[in-house]
């Protein structure tokens, strides 16, 4: 499943957001109804349900004496919830989610090849400036990009 475009929503006093109607034509399309949510480098992840059980079968298989991998699964999955969209597409954010993500009013809800991301509009800002200031800086990081082949 692809997930393309950046599009901006206001949460709701309940915690509410409406998930884009391309992403929510996605996944009717592939016969699916749900996404997990989770929390993940300041913002919340989101994928198709058919998505989250690949990562949860290979994360199942992380062995118990790996204290950081074990740390990373408790961390990601331990925090997951599952949502349904209601009859007008939106989805219902936790409490604890929305204060990892800084989730108060204005949303940036983010197309990634295999999930989207909710972030804080102010949180997006600030990320996208301090990338733009490090891409103009950093020739390495230039570099790095360049090796994505695009």
């Amino acid at each position: 499943m692809i997930f393309r475009g950046r599009f901006e929503y206001t949460i709701d006093p309940k915690g509410r957001v409406n998930i884009p109607v391309p992403f929510r034509d996605s996944i009717r399309e592939s016969g699916q109804e749900t996404f997990f949510l989770t929390n993940f480098a300041n913002c919340i992840y989101a994928y198709a349900a058919d998505d989250w059980a690949r990562i949860e079968k290979q994360l199942s298989g992380v062995p118990s004496t790996a204290r950081k991998k074990n740390d990373f699964v408790r961390y990601f999955l331990g925090s997951a919830v599952e949502v349904v969209p209601d009859k007008q597409g939106r989805i219902l954010i936790p409490p604890s989610l929305r204060g990892y993500a800084g989730l108060e009013k204005d949303v940036v809800i983010l197309g990634i090849p295999n999930r989207f991301e909710i972030w804080s509009l102010p949180r997006w800002q600030e990320q996208m400036s301090r990338f733009e200031k490090e891409l103009q800086e950093d020739p390495e990081l230039a570099r790095e990009i360049s090796e994505l082949g695009i």
